[in-house]
């Protein structure tokens, strides 16, 4: 057998620790510079020789070279300092980097939405403008992403500098002894890539190693182009998992610069940001497996939000709870009187005078059968009143006038337009869906037209009809969502009514059941059901619609316990929140950043990169 049918080890399987530890065995990082280095850069790029490159070069190259400056592109290099100097380089100019793109982008939304608002109240202010492009709000949110990517970045290096190398595998001190071993080699086959090329060098990344890509097949020039991704962004032997969730703890001190009203909102978007992408990781991994687990979230966030706004509002934002009323179409003088009934026990039988124009009962227009007109919309009944729901709400007002006990509003007062149980959740369906279209609209439209403007001029009719269906889709979801809560609840409510007034069935229906009809346990239930309209959005959006309402039903949930002593008070709770957060979140981008929500792994490399 020939020589030439062997290969030696020492150069083919150890060629990824030569690497290593050429690349990370050195003092520094051929990437970072220290303090010396990026003093020269500065000189250099203030030069009056640069800036006559600068003048002389092609409006694309530098709207390409400042777009690479502000936002950082998809395949920039790790840049890791080796040691503690280039480490305090890489700090001020990642916290630099951080805080003035946190500033562009709050000032320039502030600035917007100002400008839209001035539109509309046709009033200009040049004071607000300036606000709203220089306030202490953008400051305070710049200062917020500057100490955090800043204090990451810190204790993230510092750890890896104090890890002390990993020894070289056996193979790799055989190499260096000048050992050779052999073993049985096979011809080259059609793609692989041997020792001998170019790009096996170590130096080569995805843009520089373009010339060995040159007349190769596909499935050659993808195992070139993989071997080059992975040594151009080679792994720190000394870097392990654990780092990126210390430095991701001590990095949420950074939320202290903040107002405390929104040190809350963040805490609660990290943590479940974090719980998200850690059950994507044990999820990847086999060690746990929750059929429609975004589902189920949204259902037990639900549950909680609507027992919430019909038992105790002020568990929510204002804000949320106004947005929940306008979405389910109810009259606004109708979960006022609900809590007085069914939560106090007092029902007020003059609340329905705010139903009728002028606040009076209107007189029936035939007194056998007794019968009403229907009564037209005002500020309460915004779509006016059904004439049989007219005679059942007078009925109820003289009931609870003679001293009979009101356990609930009767569905008249709820949905006064309608007076079919069958219609009236169609109805709703249709209502809900048009009050939310154009917001979707909007949603769909905009970022199809202005952040894909290549897709859209490419195919602008399978654009729009993409985004219509999608708009369509998602006010579709809320409008199920909302039937699907009343239609229990009226059922509950009705079902409880028909036994009460039957003599034959409140003899025979046991109190408890009659109880739990009209119990707010119920209502939690009609709320977790409706993660049923779940199934009517893309998949790929139920994970976010699950993160957007869990932190607010975690909100209601402990804002209950703590009124009713049911958990401890817990000082810098905000923080510590947001340090387990944090800490999840850095954590899954460190090791796997493809488990993060898109929006997420985005801000997160703008703001911090790979390193």
């Amino acid at each position: 057998m020939r020589l030439s049918h062997f290969t030696k080890v020492t150069k083919d399987d150890s060629d990824d620790d030569s690497d290593v530890e050429a690349r990370w065995g050195t003092p520094s990082g051929p990437t970072t510079p220290n303090i010396a280095e990026t003093a020269q850069q500065l000189r250099r790029s203030l030069s009056v020789a640069s800036l006559h490159d600068l003048a002389n070069m092609p409006p694309s190259q530098i709207r390409k070279s400042v777009g690479n400056k502000v936002w950082r592109p998809q395949d920039e290099e790790a840049r890791v300092p080796g040691d503690w100097e280039r480490l305090v380089v890489h700090v001020v100019r990642g916290g630099i980097r951080a805080g003035n793109l946190a500033f562009s982008l709050r000032a320039t939304l502030s600035l917007v939405l100002e400008i839209i608002k001035a539109i509309r109240t046709k009033k200009f202010s040049g004071k607000q403008l300036g606000v709203a492009a220089f306030g202490p709000t953008n400051f305070r949110f710049a200062a917020m992403f500057a100490i955090w990517a800043s204090l990451y970045k810190a204790v993230h290096n510092s750890l890896r500098l104090l890890t002390p190398m990993p020894p070289r595998p056996r193979s790799s001190r055989a190499a260096s002894e000048g050992a050779v071993v052999v073993k049985p080699s096979k011809e080259p086959r059609s793609g692989e890539v041997t020792p001998s090329d170019d790009h096996d060098s170590g130096t080569a990344t995805p843009r520089s190693g373009r010339a060995a890509l040159e007349g190769k097949d596909g499935l050659e020039k993808a195992k070139i182009k993989a071997r080059q991704k992975r040594k151009a962004f080679m792994r720190d032997p000394r870097s392990k998992i654990w780092h990126a969730y210390v430095a991701g703890a001590v990095s949420a001190l950074a939320v202290m610069v903040e107002t405390p009203s929104n040190r809350i909102s963040l805490a609660q978007q990290l943590f479940v940001r974090g719980l998200e992408g850690s059950y994507n990781v044990c999820h990847s991994k086999g060690m746990i497996n929750i059929p429609h687990g975004a589902v189920l979230t949204f259902g037990i966030a639900c549950g909680q939000i609507m027992y919430a706004w019909l038992t105790h509002p002020e568990s929510l934002p204002r804000s949320y709870t106004n947005w929940i009323t306008n979405a389910s179409q109810v009259s606004p003088n109708c979960l006022p009187s609900y809590r007085s009934v069914a939560i106090e026990g007092r029902a007020d039988p003059d609340m329905i005078l705010k139903y009728f124009p002028d606040g009076k009962i209107p007189s029936p227009i035939s007194t056998s059968p007794l019968r009403y007109a229907h009564v037209p919309p005002n500020k309460v009944n915004r779509r006016g009143i059904h004439a049989k729901n007219v005679r059942d709400m007078i009925e109820w007002s003289e009931r609870v006038r003679k001293g009979e006990p009101g356990k609930v509003i009767p569905c008249s007062i709820v949905h006064p337009w309608e007076a079919s149980h069958f219609w009236s959740p169609i109805d709703r369906f249709f209502e809900v869906t048009r009050w939310i279209l154009p917001v979707y609209l909007t949603l769909h439209f905009v970022p199809a037209m202005f952040l894909r403007p290549g897709s859209f001029l490419k195919d602008p009719v399978r654009t729009f009809v993409r985004s219509l269906f999608g708009s369509v889709r998602s006010s579709s979801f809320l409008g199920i969502f909302v039937i699907i809560f009343q239609t229990i609840y009226c059922a509950l409510h009705s079902s409880h009514n028909m036994i009460a007034n039957s003599p034959t069935l409140s003899k025979r229906v046991p109190d408890w059941v009659l109880r739990l009809l009209l119990s707010h346990s119920m209502k939690w239930i009609a709320g977790f059901l409706t993660c049923l309209s779940l199934f009517v959005e893309h998949s790929r959006r139920r994970a976010e619609l699950a993160a957007y309402v869990l932190p607010k039903g975690m909100e209601s949930a402990w804002s209950i316990g703590r009124k009713k002593a049911w958990v401890p008070f817990v000082p810098g709770g905000d923080l510590l929140l947001s340090s387990l957060g944090m800490s999840l979140v850095m954590g899954t981008y460190a090791q796997n950043p493809e488990h993060l929500s898109g929006i997420v792994r985005r801000v997160v490399y703008q703001f911090v990169g790979r390193n």
